[in-house]
Formats: structure tokens, C-alpha cells, sequence
């Protein structure tokens, strides 16, 4: 019997160890996102956190440039750029000093993990991100007109896939579907091809900014192609540009020849104007470049490769723009969907509904058009 009670001493002085054990280590534990973040590197006896593992554990939007060694990490409107040997980050253009600099390890960059605890951490919260006013959707829309545009047609056959379905009849398909859908909505369309016929590049530049003063945005559609029959998925392009917004308004003043001895003329004050329009356009086509992207990848259950910058002529207009690549007609299994109406169908659907979640979402104070 004294044998039988021992053992249960122990036993419960070993179970209360452990308990008061386990609440301490939960007592010290990192609290906060931070903690979700399991690889972690040491370099120079500094703990740093990779930006790949950073995006994966707050669900972000990953970019890198290889060449230049720098991170975007974006999500909804936050975006913060990293740079390797910087010691400045970019929140939203607005400049934070780390108190030690983003590092490349192993081809990768990594981030002060000091900075993602003290800023980042907060700067990614969903209820940090600035909650705009939320319109109700009805008749009156702030996207009213669109410029619709189908990529390719007549002599031009775009992509062909191995069974030989052709990108240009497939994006009509969509584009003439999507019209409809967005018709029903109360948004105007403007077409530049309804018929399987040759639209040149300039010619869809110039529809462009015809109707500048009248139209929203500008969307071409487009299948995607790829050498490998594996790639597959949905992405949107946005304009690009080769050097930042701020250096750009820069050029522009010291482009105009402004002398403040001789007085403003106002002869170059159009092209600086435009020139800020731009970068308010690139906003607005990156904004809804991700609401339409996603809606795609969602409502087709489709690899989302995300949102792209590029050099497009077609997206070279003063207006804001974007191009879909609806999916890769190269890939055997996306062209047996692309074959089928009802699955343009649902492309067209998922399109409108992402145009229908930027007017939800979309700030009324929008640049006055010149």
C-alpha cells in the first residue's frame, strides 16, 4: 500500500512539473504573427527572417529582382520594399530607418528580425490596413466606362495551342461575354475589335486615348504561352516604368526649363500634369490588376501567379490599364478548358466580379481626369 500512494506522489509531482513547465514556456513563447514565423537565420549573431518566409506566414505578395536584390511585400494597399546592404525600408513610400541592414543569404534576401517585430508585424495586420468607405453596388458605379479590348484577331492568331485553338478567338469570346456582364451592371463598353478582324498596337493606343476623358480603364485580354506545357495559372500586368514615380515628377520639373528669375510660362505645365497622372494610374491599374486576379484564381480554382509589371504597348496609354493572360493555352489542360464556353463563361463572370469588388472598395476621391 505505502509502495501504491509513493507512486502516485510521483506521479503527480511529475505531472505538476510539467504543467508548470509547459505555462512557463507558453509565458515566455513570442507572441504576435512573428511567432508563426519557424525559419529564422543568424548572421553575425543578429537574428534575421527570409522575405519569402516573411510573405508565406502573412500571406503576402512576394516579388524579387534578382539583378537589383530587392523585396516588394505587398498585401491589399501595404507594400514595403527592401534592398540587400540598405539599412531603409519603404512603407508605403514612406522611409524607416532598421537598425541593421536587409542581407542577401543563400541568393535570398533577409529582413532584421528586430524591424518585423517592431513594424512590419503591425504594418500587415488587417486591422491596421486603412479602411476605406465601402460603397453599395447599384447603378451608379465610379468605374462607368470601360475600353475592353481583345487581344490579337484576323492575320493575327495570337497563341495557338496543340490542339490549335487560337488566343484571338478565344479572348473575343470572353471579351464579347464580359461586355455583356459589365453592360447589365450600368458600365458603358467600348470595344476595339468585335469581329475577328487586325487591330494594330497603335491603333489600340490611339482608341485608348480617344477616349480618354470619357473612359475608367482600358483591360485587354489575352491567353498566356509558354515554352513548358506544365505552366499554367492566371496573372495580371499593370505599366511599369524604369525608374520610381518620385524621380519621374523630378525629371519632369527639370525637363520643363523652369527659371524662377524669368517667371512660369506655362508651356510644358500639360506634360508635367500628365506625367503625375501617370503615377496615379499605375495605382489605380495595380489596385484592380489584384482584385480581378484574384477573383479569377478564386472563382476558377486557378493557379494565381499574381499581379506583374511590364513594358506592354498596349498598356502605354493615359489612362489607367491592365492586361489579363486568362490562362496558358500551351498548357494541354488549360486549353481543354478554354475550349469550352461555359468555362469563358465563368473567365468573364470572375472578371466582372473583380471590377464589382474594386467600385465596393474604391476611394471616391479619385484624380480629376484633364
Amino acid at each position: 500500500m505505502r509502495n501504491y500512494k509513493n507512486s502516485k506522489i510521483i506521479l503527480r509531482s511529475a505531472f505538476y512539473f510539467l504543467l508548470s513547465t509547459f505555462l512557463v514556456g507558453c509565458a515566455t513563447a513570442p507572441t504576435g504573427r512573428l511567432a508563426r514565423i519557424q525559419e529564422r537565420v543568424t548572421i553575425a549573431g543578429a537574428d534575421y527572417v527570409p522575405a519569402q518566409a516573411l510573405a508565406q506566414s502573412f500571406g503576402l505578395d512576394y516579388q524579387w529582382d534578382q539583378i537589383t536584390k530587392k523585396v516588394i511585400l505587398q498585401k491589399d494597399e501595404q507594400e514595403a520594399r527592401f534592398m540587400a546592404q540598405s539599412y531603409v525600408a519603404l512603407l508605403n513610400q514612406n522611409a524607416r530607418t532598421m537598425d541593421k541592414p536587409a542581407q542577401l543569404y543563400q541568393g535570398s534576401l533577409v529582413i532584421p528580425a528586430t524591424f518585423v517585430r517592431t513594424n512590419l508585424s503591425r504594418f500587415f495586420q488587417q486591422e491596421y490596413i486603412e479602411q476605406r468607405e465601402i460603397a453599395k453596388v447599384s447603378g451608379d458605379f465610379p468605374i462607368k466606362t470601360v475600353i475592353l479590348d481583345a487581344g490579337h484577331g484576323g492575320k493575327d492568331p495570337g497563341a495557338i495551342g496543340r490542339r490549335g485553338l487560337r488566343e484571338k478567338d478565344v479572348v473575343l469570346d470572353i471579351s464579347q461575354r464580359l461586355k455583356k456582364k459589365l453592360n447589365n451592371y450600368g458600365v458603358k463598353v467600348i470595344m476595339t475589335r468585335e469581329t475577328d478582324k487586325f487591330v494594330s498596337l497603335d491603333e489600340r493606343s490611339r482608341i485608348a486615348n480617344a477616349n480618354t476623358r470619357s473612359a475608367d480603364f482600358f483591360i485587354s485580354v489575352h491567353a498566356n504561352a509558354s515554352r513548358s506545357k506544365w505552366t499554367s495559372g492566371v496573372e495580371v500586368f499593370y505599366l511599369s516604368e524604369s525608374i520610381d514615380d518620385n524621380s519621374r515628377s523630378l525629371n519632369a520639373l527639370k525637363d520643363c526649363g523652369l527659371n524662377i528669375k524669368d517667371g512660369f510660362s506655362g508651356k510644358n505645365t500639360q506634360a508635367i500634369i500628365m506625367d503625375l497622372l501617370l503615377s496615379e494610374y499605375r495605382r489605380q491599374s495595380k489596385k484592380l490588376a489584384r482584385f480581378i486576379c484574384n477573383s479569377i484564381s478564386k472563382d476558377l480554382n486557378q493557379k494565381n501567379r499574381g499581379i506583374k509589371e511590364a513594358r506592354f504597348y498596349v498598356l502605354k496609354a493615359y489612362i489607367p490599364a491592365i492586361l489579363i493572360e486568362v490562362g496558358f493555352i500551351s498548357s494541354p489542360a488549360e486549353e481543354k478548358k478554354l475550349q469550352q464556353g461555359f468555362y469563358r463563361e465563368k473567365i468573364a463572370q470572375a472578371v466582372a466580379d473583380g471590377i464589382v469588388e474594386y467600385n465596393r472598395c474604391f476611394d471616391k476621391t479619385r484624380s480629376v481626369r484633364y
